[in-house]
Protein backbone atom coordinates (compact mmCIF):
# COMPACT_ATOMS: atom_id res chain seq x y z
CA UNK A 1 0.00 0.00 0.00
CA UNK A 2 1.71 3.02 -0.64
CA UNK A 3 -0.90 5.87 -0.23
CA UNK A 4 -0.92 9.27 -1.93
CA UNK A 5 -1.10 12.54 -0.35
CA UNK A 6 -2.51 13.61 3.25
CA UNK A 7 -6.16 15.09 3.26
CA UNK A 8 -5.19 15.49 -0.30
CA UNK A 9 -4.50 18.75 1.20
CA UNK A 10 -6.30 20.02 4.06
CA UNK A 11 -6.59 23.25 2.50
CA UNK A 12 -5.68 22.75 -0.97
CA UNK A 13 -9.32 22.30 -1.20
CA UNK A 14 -10.33 25.91 0.14
CA UNK A 15 -8.28 26.30 -3.56
CA UNK A 16 -10.58 23.88 -5.35
CA UNK A 17 -13.73 25.31 -4.37
CA UNK A 18 -14.20 29.18 -4.46
CA UNK A 19 -10.75 30.02 -6.79
CA UNK A 20 -13.31 31.59 -9.02
CA UNK A 21 -14.09 34.31 -7.01
CA UNK A 22 -13.25 37.33 -9.04
CA UNK A 23 -12.77 39.56 -6.20
CA UNK A 24 -9.77 37.43 -4.86
CA UNK A 25 -11.25 37.20 -1.49
CA UNK A 26 -13.94 38.74 1.00
CA UNK A 27 -15.79 41.92 -0.01
CA UNK A 28 -13.56 42.01 -3.02
CA UNK A 29 -9.98 43.08 -0.89
CA UNK A 30 -7.36 40.58 -2.41
CA UNK A 31 -7.63 38.55 0.67
CA UNK A 32 -6.36 41.22 2.92
CA UNK A 33 -8.40 42.32 6.01
CA UNK A 34 -6.67 46.02 6.98
CA UNK A 35 -8.55 45.72 10.37
CA UNK A 36 -5.75 44.59 12.26
CA UNK A 37 -6.48 42.29 15.38
CA UNK A 38 -4.28 39.90 17.72
CA UNK A 39 -4.85 36.36 18.92
CA UNK A 40 -2.52 34.14 20.64
CA UNK A 41 -2.95 30.52 21.53
CA UNK A 42 -2.35 27.40 24.17
CA UNK A 43 -2.20 23.99 22.51
CA UNK A 44 -2.94 20.96 24.58
CA UNK A 45 -1.94 17.71 23.34
CA UNK A 46 -1.38 15.22 26.01
CA UNK A 47 1.92 15.62 27.00
CA UNK A 48 1.38 13.98 30.19
CA UNK A 49 -0.20 10.77 31.09
CA UNK A 50 -3.83 10.54 32.10
CA UNK A 51 -5.90 7.82 33.96
CA UNK A 52 -9.19 6.49 32.37
CA UNK A 53 -7.75 5.48 29.18
CA UNK A 54 -5.56 8.09 28.43
CA UNK A 55 -1.55 7.87 27.46
CA UNK A 56 0.48 10.53 25.32
CA UNK A 57 2.69 8.11 24.29
CA UNK A 58 6.85 8.65 23.54
CA UNK A 59 7.35 11.63 21.04
CA UNK A 60 4.01 11.67 19.94
CA UNK A 61 2.74 14.89 21.02
CA UNK A 62 5.99 16.76 20.00
CA UNK A 63 5.18 20.00 18.43
CA UNK A 64 7.47 20.91 15.69
CA UNK A 65 5.23 22.96 13.16
CA UNK A 66 1.74 25.14 13.64
CA UNK A 67 -0.55 26.07 10.96
CA UNK A 68 -2.91 28.43 11.89
CA UNK A 69 -6.20 29.01 9.35
CA UNK A 70 -8.89 31.94 10.24
CA UNK A 71 -12.16 31.68 9.31
CA UNK A 72 -15.03 34.31 9.37
CA UNK A 73 -18.66 34.27 10.65
CA UNK A 74 -19.83 33.33 7.21
CA UNK A 75 -17.50 29.87 7.52
CA UNK A 76 -15.44 32.03 4.85
CA UNK A 77 -11.40 31.97 5.13
CA UNK A 78 -9.92 35.41 5.71
CA UNK A 79 -6.50 36.99 5.04
CA UNK A 80 -3.85 38.22 7.15
CA UNK A 81 -3.48 41.47 7.18
CA UNK A 82 -0.15 42.90 6.02
CA UNK A 83 0.58 39.72 4.46
CA UNK A 84 -1.02 37.85 0.83
CA UNK A 85 -1.89 34.54 2.14
CA UNK A 86 -3.79 32.49 3.86
CA UNK A 87 -2.46 30.75 6.90
CA UNK A 88 -0.31 31.68 9.32
CA UNK A 89 2.88 29.95 10.09
CA UNK A 90 4.25 28.98 13.38
CA UNK A 91 8.00 27.20 13.87
CA UNK A 92 9.48 26.05 15.91
CA UNK A 93 6.34 25.91 17.23
CA UNK A 94 5.62 25.65 20.82
CA UNK A 95 2.72 25.27 22.76
CA UNK A 96 2.31 28.77 23.80
CA UNK A 97 3.14 30.54 20.74
CA UNK A 98 3.75 34.60 20.22
CA UNK A 99 0.56 36.17 19.48
CA UNK A 100 -0.14 36.37 15.93
CA UNK A 101 -1.80 38.99 13.57
CA UNK A 102 -5.34 38.24 11.94
CA UNK A 103 -8.25 39.70 10.60
CA UNK A 104 -10.54 41.46 13.02
CA UNK A 105 -13.57 39.86 11.49
CA UNK A 106 -12.42 36.49 12.31
CA UNK A 107 -14.45 34.58 14.67
CA UNK A 108 -13.43 30.72 14.14
CA UNK A 109 -9.81 28.91 14.29
CA UNK A 110 -8.61 25.84 12.55
CA UNK A 111 -5.15 24.42 13.82
CA UNK A 112 -3.11 22.18 11.80
CA UNK A 113 0.11 20.70 13.49
CA UNK A 114 3.61 19.16 11.54
CA UNK A 115 1.97 19.21 8.39
CA UNK A 116 3.90 16.93 5.85
CA UNK A 117 5.91 18.30 2.81
CA UNK A 118 2.79 18.18 0.44
CA UNK A 119 0.43 19.59 2.68
CA UNK A 120 2.38 22.12 3.55
CA UNK A 121 3.39 22.87 0.31
CA UNK A 122 -0.66 23.32 -0.73
CA UNK A 123 -1.01 25.85 2.33
CA UNK A 124 1.83 28.30 1.11
CA UNK A 125 0.11 27.85 -2.27
CA UNK A 126 -3.15 29.32 -0.74
CA UNK A 127 -4.36 32.47 -3.16
CA UNK A 128 -8.14 32.45 -2.81
CA UNK A 129 -10.57 31.77 -0.26
CA UNK A 130 -13.22 28.80 1.09
CA UNK A 131 -15.92 27.82 3.19
CA UNK A 132 -14.81 25.86 6.43
CA UNK A 133 -17.09 22.93 4.50
CA UNK A 134 -15.13 23.09 1.64
CA UNK A 135 -12.06 21.73 3.49
CA UNK A 136 -13.15 18.10 3.69
CA UNK A 137 -14.78 18.20 0.43
CA UNK A 138 -13.81 15.35 -2.38
CA UNK A 139 -10.27 14.33 0.00
CA UNK A 140 -10.36 10.93 -1.01
CA UNK A 141 -6.40 10.22 -1.30
CA UNK A 142 -3.73 10.70 2.03
CA UNK A 143 -0.15 10.37 2.29
CA UNK A 144 0.73 7.32 4.80
CA UNK A 145 4.27 8.48 5.35
CA UNK A 146 3.18 11.66 6.42
CA UNK A 147 0.08 10.40 8.79
CA UNK A 148 0.97 7.12 10.18
CA UNK A 149 5.09 7.79 9.68
CA UNK A 150 6.40 6.30 12.82
CA UNK A 151 7.60 9.91 14.76
CA UNK A 152 10.80 8.50 15.86
CA UNK A 153 12.10 8.49 12.64
CA UNK A 154 11.10 11.60 11.05
CA UNK A 155 11.56 14.99 11.92
CA UNK A 156 8.22 16.47 11.69
CA UNK A 157 5.94 14.81 14.46
CA UNK A 158 2.47 13.50 13.77
CA UNK A 159 0.14 14.80 11.91
CA UNK A 160 -2.42 16.76 14.16
CA UNK A 161 -5.40 18.81 13.78
CA UNK A 162 -8.42 20.00 15.76
CA UNK A 163 -10.26 17.46 18.28
CA UNK A 164 -13.20 20.11 17.90
CA UNK A 165 -15.19 20.48 21.54
CA UNK A 166 -17.39 17.81 23.06
CA UNK A 167 -18.46 18.83 26.25
CA UNK A 168 -21.95 19.84 25.02
CA UNK A 169 -22.61 16.55 24.09
CA UNK A 170 -24.46 13.70 25.21
CA UNK A 171 -24.11 10.34 24.24
CA UNK A 172 -25.25 9.82 20.87
CA UNK A 173 -24.91 13.45 19.56
CA UNK A 174 -22.75 14.23 16.30
CA UNK A 175 -20.16 16.96 15.93
CA UNK A 176 -19.98 18.39 12.91
CA UNK A 177 -17.64 21.44 13.32
CA UNK A 178 -14.15 20.73 14.57
CA UNK A 179 -13.73 25.25 14.09
CA UNK A 180 -12.79 26.71 17.35
CA UNK A 181 -15.28 29.83 18.77
CA UNK A 182 -12.22 32.63 19.03
CA UNK A 183 -15.13 35.21 19.71
CA UNK A 184 -14.01 37.37 22.28
CA UNK A 185 -10.56 36.25 21.81
CA UNK A 186 -9.06 38.51 19.26
CA UNK A 187 -7.31 42.12 20.80
CA UNK A 188 -7.29 44.84 18.19
CA UNK A 189 -5.25 48.06 18.76
CA UNK A 190 -6.71 51.08 19.89
CA UNK A 191 -6.44 54.01 17.44
CA UNK A 192 -4.39 56.85 18.66
CA UNK A 193 -3.06 55.08 22.06
CA UNK A 194 0.82 55.09 21.81
CA UNK A 195 2.57 51.67 21.10
CA UNK A 196 -1.08 50.19 20.57
CA UNK A 197 0.25 46.94 18.12
CA UNK A 198 2.52 46.37 21.00
CA UNK A 199 -0.36 46.37 23.91
CA UNK A 200 -2.62 44.53 21.71
CA UNK A 201 -0.49 41.34 21.72
CA UNK A 202 0.61 41.76 24.95
CA UNK A 203 -3.07 41.64 25.85
CA UNK A 204 -3.57 38.57 23.42
CA UNK A 205 -0.74 36.56 25.17
CA UNK A 206 -1.80 36.75 28.83
CA UNK A 207 -2.97 33.60 30.16
CA UNK A 208 -6.56 33.74 30.49
CA UNK A 209 -7.00 35.29 26.70
CA UNK A 210 -5.25 32.46 24.92
CA UNK A 211 -7.22 30.33 23.28
CA UNK A 212 -7.26 26.94 24.03
CA UNK A 213 -6.40 24.80 20.96
CA UNK A 214 -7.04 20.69 21.94
CA UNK A 215 -5.67 18.88 18.44
CA UNK A 216 -5.57 15.14 18.01
CA UNK A 217 -3.54 12.50 15.60
CA UNK A 218 -4.78 11.94 12.30
CA UNK A 219 -3.37 8.45 13.22
CA UNK A 220 -4.84 5.15 14.49
CA UNK A 221 -2.27 3.04 16.76
CA UNK A 222 -1.90 -0.52 17.22
CA UNK A 223 0.16 -2.64 19.01
CA UNK A 224 0.54 -6.45 20.28
CA UNK A 225 1.64 -8.38 23.29
CA UNK A 226 1.38 -11.97 24.19
CA UNK A 227 0.69 -12.91 27.64
CA UNK A 228 3.52 -15.10 29.53
CA UNK A 229 0.83 -17.16 30.55
CA UNK A 230 -0.39 -18.03 27.06
CA UNK A 231 -3.04 -20.22 27.11
CA UNK A 232 -3.21 -23.06 24.60
CA UNK A 233 -5.87 -25.28 23.87
CA UNK A 234 -6.93 -28.10 23.50
CA UNK A 235 -4.56 -28.96 26.93
CA UNK A 236 -1.37 -30.35 25.80
CA UNK A 237 -0.98 -28.37 21.99
CA UNK A 238 1.96 -26.43 21.22
CA UNK A 239 1.81 -23.23 20.00
CA UNK A 240 5.00 -20.98 19.83
CA UNK A 241 3.94 -17.15 18.52
CA UNK A 242 5.89 -15.96 15.32
CA UNK A 243 5.15 -12.65 13.99
CA UNK A 244 2.28 -9.99 13.19
CA UNK A 245 1.06 -7.58 10.77
CA UNK A 246 -2.23 -5.47 10.10
CA UNK A 247 -4.37 -6.01 6.95
CA UNK A 248 -7.21 -4.32 5.40
CA UNK A 249 -6.13 -0.29 6.35
CA UNK A 250 -8.41 2.45 4.57
CA UNK A 251 -6.57 4.77 2.10
CA UNK A 252 -9.63 7.59 2.50
CA UNK A 253 -10.57 9.54 5.63
CA UNK A 254 -11.22 13.23 5.73
CA UNK A 255 -8.90 15.29 8.03
CA UNK A 256 -12.41 16.80 9.72
CA UNK A 257 -14.28 13.65 10.19
CA UNK A 258 -17.94 14.01 11.78
CA UNK A 259 -17.78 12.62 15.57
CA UNK A 260 -20.75 10.30 17.38
CA UNK A 261 -20.27 10.22 21.42
CA UNK A 262 -19.81 6.88 22.59
CA UNK A 263 -21.04 5.76 26.19
CA UNK A 264 -17.76 5.38 27.79
CA UNK A 265 -16.72 8.66 29.86
CA UNK A 266 -12.97 9.90 30.44
CA UNK A 267 -13.64 10.40 34.58
CA UNK A 268 -9.83 11.47 35.34
CA UNK A 269 -9.54 14.81 36.62
CA UNK A 270 -9.01 17.23 33.70
CA UNK A 271 -9.27 14.01 30.76
CA UNK A 272 -8.40 15.69 27.59
CA UNK A 273 -11.45 14.01 26.14
CA UNK A 274 -15.37 14.19 27.73
CA UNK A 275 -16.16 10.78 25.96
CA UNK A 276 -14.72 8.09 23.82
CA UNK A 277 -15.81 8.81 20.44
CA UNK A 278 -16.20 7.21 16.39
CA UNK A 279 -15.73 9.53 13.84
CA UNK A 280 -17.26 9.11 10.22
CA UNK A 281 -14.86 8.30 6.99
CA UNK A 282 -15.68 8.13 3.76
CA UNK A 283 -16.31 4.58 3.34
CA UNK A 284 -18.50 4.69 6.15
CA UNK A 285 -21.49 2.81 4.18
CA UNK A 286 -19.84 2.21 0.76
CA UNK A 287 -19.52 -1.60 -0.92
CA UNK A 288 -17.39 -4.03 1.17
CA UNK A 289 -13.95 -3.36 0.97
CA UNK A 290 -14.47 0.31 -1.01
CA UNK A 291 -11.45 2.69 -0.43
CA UNK A 292 -9.50 -0.40 1.48
CA UNK A 293 -6.04 -1.85 0.58
CA UNK A 294 -5.65 -5.64 1.17
CA UNK A 295 -2.62 -7.81 1.40
CA UNK A 296 -2.40 -10.53 -1.40
CA UNK A 297 -0.73 -13.67 -2.32
CA UNK A 298 1.48 -14.08 -4.74
CA UNK A 299 0.32 -16.42 -7.35
CA UNK A 300 3.77 -18.29 -8.23
CA UNK A 301 5.57 -18.28 -4.76
CA UNK A 302 2.09 -18.37 -3.06
CA UNK A 303 4.00 -15.49 -0.06
CA UNK A 304 2.01 -13.11 1.34
CA UNK A 305 2.29 -10.00 -0.48
CA UNK A 306 2.40 -7.62 3.02
CA UNK A 307 0.86 -3.48 2.76
CA UNK A 308 3.66 -1.19 2.86
CA UNK A 309 4.76 -0.60 5.41
CA UNK A 310 3.82 -3.25 7.34
CA UNK A 311 5.82 -6.00 7.81
CA UNK A 312 6.34 -8.88 10.00
CA UNK A 313 6.45 -7.50 13.27
CA UNK A 314 7.91 -8.80 17.01
CA UNK A 315 5.39 -8.66 19.85
CA UNK A 316 6.14 -5.10 21.15
CA UNK A 317 8.24 -6.42 24.20
CA UNK A 318 10.70 -7.77 22.22
CA UNK A 319 10.60 -5.96 18.84
CA UNK A 320 11.57 -2.96 17.31
CA UNK A 321 8.96 -2.81 15.25
CA UNK A 322 6.07 -3.26 17.67
CA UNK A 323 3.96 -0.35 16.96
CA UNK A 324 2.05 0.57 13.88
CA UNK A 325 0.23 3.09 12.93
CA UNK A 326 -2.72 3.79 10.48
CA UNK A 327 -5.82 5.48 9.06
CA UNK A 328 -8.95 5.08 10.45
CA UNK A 329 -11.57 2.94 8.92
CA UNK A 330 -15.17 3.41 10.40
CA UNK A 331 -17.98 1.90 9.25
CA UNK A 332 -21.93 2.22 10.32
CA UNK A 333 -23.58 -0.83 12.42
CA UNK A 334 -24.46 -2.37 9.62
CA UNK A 335 -21.33 -2.80 7.31
CA UNK A 336 -19.04 -4.03 10.22
CA UNK A 337 -18.34 -6.98 7.57
CA UNK A 338 -15.40 -9.15 7.63
CA UNK A 339 -13.76 -7.26 4.11
CA UNK A 340 -14.57 -3.50 6.16
CA UNK A 341 -12.81 -3.86 9.57
CA UNK A 342 -8.67 -3.38 9.90
CA UNK A 343 -7.59 -6.49 11.34
CA UNK A 344 -3.87 -7.77 12.59
CA UNK A 345 -2.71 -11.48 11.16
CA UNK A 346 -0.90 -13.38 13.34
CA UNK A 347 1.63 -16.46 12.17
CA UNK A 348 2.71 -19.46 14.50
CA UNK A 349 3.84 -22.43 14.81
CA UNK A 350 1.15 -25.23 16.14
CA UNK A 351 1.11 -28.45 17.07
CA UNK A 352 -1.83 -31.02 18.61
CA UNK A 353 -1.07 -32.56 22.12
CA UNK A 354 -0.61 -35.95 19.81
CA UNK A 355 2.32 -34.65 17.88
CA UNK A 356 5.00 -35.59 19.78
CA UNK A 357 8.37 -33.83 17.94
CA UNK A 358 6.27 -30.44 17.42
CA UNK A 359 8.65 -30.66 14.02
CA UNK A 360 7.76 -31.21 10.27
CA UNK A 361 4.20 -31.20 8.73
CA UNK A 362 0.94 -32.35 9.75
CA UNK A 363 -2.28 -32.06 8.23
CA UNK A 364 -5.95 -31.99 9.14
CA UNK A 365 -9.20 -33.05 7.03
CA UNK A 366 -12.82 -32.93 8.19
CA UNK A 367 -11.76 -32.56 11.69
CA UNK A 368 -9.16 -35.34 12.28
CA UNK A 369 -5.30 -34.61 12.44
CA UNK A 370 -2.36 -36.89 10.81
CA UNK A 371 0.40 -36.29 12.46
CA UNK A 372 3.10 -36.59 9.58
CA UNK A 373 2.67 -37.69 5.96
CA UNK A 374 2.85 -41.41 6.59
CA UNK A 375 -0.47 -41.39 8.45
CA UNK A 376 -2.56 -39.52 5.76
CA UNK A 377 -1.27 -42.01 2.54
CA UNK A 378 -1.88 -45.07 5.09
CA UNK A 379 -5.45 -43.24 6.04
CA UNK A 380 -5.69 -42.74 1.80
CA UNK A 381 -4.57 -46.35 1.25
CA UNK A 382 -7.62 -47.61 3.76
CA UNK A 383 -10.05 -45.19 1.94
CA UNK A 384 -12.34 -46.15 -0.91
CA UNK A 385 -12.09 -44.54 -4.81
CA UNK A 386 -15.19 -42.41 -3.67
CA UNK A 387 -14.47 -41.17 -0.12
CA UNK A 388 -13.83 -37.64 0.42
CA UNK A 389 -10.71 -38.17 1.94
CA UNK A 390 -8.89 -39.79 -0.88
CA UNK A 391 -10.54 -37.39 -3.05
CA UNK A 392 -9.23 -34.43 -1.04
CA UNK A 393 -5.60 -36.11 -1.08
CA UNK A 394 -5.64 -36.67 -4.74
CA UNK A 395 -6.97 -32.87 -5.57
CA UNK A 396 -3.69 -32.17 -3.04
CA UNK A 397 -1.00 -34.49 -5.26
CA UNK A 398 -2.75 -32.52 -8.16
CA UNK A 399 -1.87 -29.13 -7.03
CA UNK A 400 2.10 -30.52 -6.05
CA UNK A 401 2.37 -31.94 -9.46
CA UNK A 402 1.03 -28.89 -11.37
CA UNK A 403 3.97 -27.09 -9.40
CA UNK A 404 6.34 -29.21 -9.39
CA UNK A 405 6.52 -29.85 -13.34
CA UNK A 406 6.36 -25.61 -13.84
CA UNK A 407 9.32 -26.16 -11.44
CA UNK A 408 10.95 -28.96 -13.65
CA UNK A 409 10.59 -31.31 -10.09
CA UNK A 410 9.12 -35.10 -10.16
CA UNK A 411 6.80 -35.72 -7.28
CA UNK A 412 6.10 -39.05 -8.14
CA UNK A 413 3.34 -40.65 -10.30
CA UNK A 414 0.82 -40.34 -7.57
CA UNK A 415 -0.27 -39.09 -3.78
CA UNK A 416 0.45 -42.54 -2.40
CA UNK A 417 4.35 -42.18 -4.07
CA UNK A 418 4.87 -38.88 -2.60
CA UNK A 419 8.18 -38.10 -0.19
CA UNK A 420 8.45 -36.26 2.88
CA UNK A 421 11.91 -34.94 1.78
CA UNK A 422 9.52 -33.91 -1.63
CA UNK A 423 7.66 -31.49 0.50
CA UNK A 424 10.37 -29.66 2.11
CA UNK A 425 11.12 -28.29 -1.55
CA UNK A 426 8.06 -26.61 -1.58
CA UNK A 427 7.26 -23.08 0.22
CA UNK A 428 4.04 -22.33 1.37
CA UNK A 429 2.46 -25.86 1.09
CA UNK A 430 -0.76 -25.25 2.40
CA UNK A 431 -1.45 -22.00 0.40
CA UNK A 432 -0.69 -23.96 -2.57
CA UNK A 433 -3.26 -26.54 -2.34
CA UNK A 434 -5.73 -24.27 -1.09
CA UNK A 435 -8.89 -24.27 -3.47
CA UNK A 436 -10.91 -21.16 -2.83
CA UNK A 437 -13.62 -22.25 -0.34
CA UNK A 438 -13.77 -26.12 -1.79
CA UNK A 439 -12.55 -28.41 1.00
CA UNK A 440 -8.94 -29.71 0.51
CA UNK A 441 -6.28 -31.66 2.80
CA UNK A 442 -5.04 -28.87 5.74
CA UNK A 443 -1.40 -28.69 5.34
CA UNK A 444 0.55 -27.61 8.12
CA UNK A 445 3.92 -27.13 6.54
CA UNK A 446 6.30 -27.09 9.06
CA UNK A 447 3.21 -26.07 11.61
CA UNK A 448 2.49 -23.25 9.97
CA UNK A 449 -0.92 -21.66 11.34
CA UNK A 450 -2.33 -18.50 10.72
CA UNK A 451 -4.94 -16.00 13.00
CA UNK A 452 -6.67 -12.98 12.15
CA UNK A 453 -8.71 -10.67 14.76
CA UNK A 454 -10.95 -7.94 13.62
CA UNK A 455 -9.64 -4.82 15.62
CA UNK A 456 -12.61 -3.34 18.38
CA UNK A 457 -12.96 -0.15 18.92
CA UNK A 458 -15.77 0.27 21.09
CA UNK A 459 -14.78 -2.89 23.65
CA UNK A 460 -17.34 -1.69 26.42
CA UNK A 461 -20.38 -2.83 24.41
CA UNK A 462 -21.89 -6.51 24.26
CA UNK A 463 -24.06 -6.00 21.48
CA UNK A 464 -23.93 -7.80 18.75
CA UNK A 465 -23.38 -5.31 15.79
CA UNK A 466 -23.39 -2.08 17.78
CA UNK A 467 -22.36 1.11 16.21
CA UNK A 468 -18.75 1.99 17.29
CA UNK A 469 -17.98 -1.70 17.94
CA UNK A 470 -15.22 -2.13 15.25
CA UNK A 471 -12.89 -0.63 13.56
CA UNK A 472 -9.82 2.03 14.19
CA UNK A 473 -10.12 5.78 14.68
CA UNK A 474 -7.76 8.43 15.04
CA UNK A 475 -6.12 9.66 18.35
CA UNK A 476 -6.96 5.73 19.44
CA UNK A 477 -4.03 3.17 20.58
CA UNK A 478 -4.80 -0.67 20.50
CA UNK A 479 -3.21 -2.30 23.01
CA UNK A 480 -3.94 -6.15 22.51
CA UNK A 481 -2.86 -8.99 24.17
CA UNK A 482 -2.93 -12.18 22.57
CA UNK A 483 -4.05 -14.42 25.80
CA UNK A 484 -5.35 -17.81 24.55
CA UNK A 485 -5.11 -19.89 21.35
CA UNK A 486 -8.27 -21.90 21.15
CA UNK A 487 -6.33 -24.41 18.26
CA UNK A 488 -4.85 -24.79 14.81
CA UNK A 489 -5.74 -21.44 12.43
CA UNK A 490 -5.27 -21.88 8.59
CA UNK A 491 -2.46 -23.38 6.97
CA UNK A 492 -2.61 -20.50 4.26
CA UNK A 493 -2.60 -16.87 4.66
CA UNK A 494 -6.11 -15.58 5.79
CA UNK A 495 -6.79 -12.95 2.30
CA UNK A 496 -10.46 -11.75 3.07
CA UNK A 497 -10.58 -11.24 -0.74
CA UNK A 498 -9.50 -14.79 -1.17
CA UNK A 499 -11.14 -17.17 1.08
CA UNK A 500 -10.68 -20.57 1.60
CA UNK A 501 -12.59 -23.13 3.35
CA UNK A 502 -13.88 -22.11 6.79
CA UNK A 503 -12.77 -18.61 6.05
CA UNK A 504 -15.70 -16.08 6.45
CA UNK A 505 -16.60 -13.69 3.01
CA UNK A 506 -15.79 -10.28 2.91
CA UNK A 507 -19.71 -9.90 3.51
CA UNK A 508 -20.41 -11.85 6.42
CA UNK A 509 -21.22 -9.96 9.63
CA UNK A 510 -17.88 -10.10 11.78
CA UNK A 511 -20.13 -10.99 15.09
CA UNK A 512 -22.05 -13.90 13.33
CA UNK A 513 -18.61 -16.23 12.92
CA UNK A 514 -16.27 -17.64 15.09
CA UNK A 515 -12.60 -16.65 15.18
CA UNK A 516 -9.28 -18.12 16.15
CA UNK A 517 -8.23 -15.84 18.84
CA UNK A 518 -8.86 -14.74 22.16
CA UNK A 519 -7.29 -11.29 22.76
CA UNK A 520 -7.82 -8.83 25.16
CA UNK A 521 -7.71 -5.30 24.28
CA UNK A 522 -6.70 -2.31 25.93
CA UNK A 523 -7.95 0.46 24.47
CA UNK A 524 -5.70 5.15 25.28
CA UNK A 525 -5.47 9.55 23.92
CA UNK A 526 -4.27 8.25 22.73
CA UNK A 527 -7.70 6.99 23.90
CA UNK A 528 -6.07 3.48 24.95
CA UNK A 529 -8.20 0.39 24.50
CA UNK A 530 -6.67 -2.85 25.87
CA UNK A 531 -7.90 -6.12 24.97
CA UNK A 532 -6.86 -9.28 25.50
CA UNK A 533 -7.66 -11.68 22.59
CA UNK A 534 -7.88 -15.17 21.41
CA UNK A 535 -6.89 -16.72 18.45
Amino acid sequence: MKLKSIFMSVLAIAMLTNCNDDDGGPNGNEGIDADVAYLSIKIETQKATRASGENPGANESDLETLYLVIFDSEGNVTGIPGASNYSIKISPATASPAAVKVSASATGLLVIANPGEELENRIGSINATSSFSSVNAAIRGVAEDEVTGDVNSISKGFAMINSGDETSLSVGDKMTDLLIDITGKIFKPDEGEDDADAKAKAKAEETDNRVEVKIERLASKVELKVKDDLDVRPSGAFFDFGRWTLDVVNTEFFPCADKTILKVPHTATDPFYTYNFYTHDPNFTGDVGAGLAFAEVDPDTFDPILLTPYGWMEPSETGALAIAYCLENTMDANYQQFGNATRLVIKGTYYPKEHTTRAGDWFNFAGENYMDLDALQKKYSESTLESNLRKACDKMFGAIKTYAEKNGLDPGANFAALNKDFLEDIPNGGELIKDKKNDVIRWYQNGLSYYYYEIRHDNATVKEMDFGKYGVVRNNWYSLTLGIVYGAGTPWYPDPNNPGPGDPDPEDPIDESAGYLGITVKTAPWVIWENEIGI
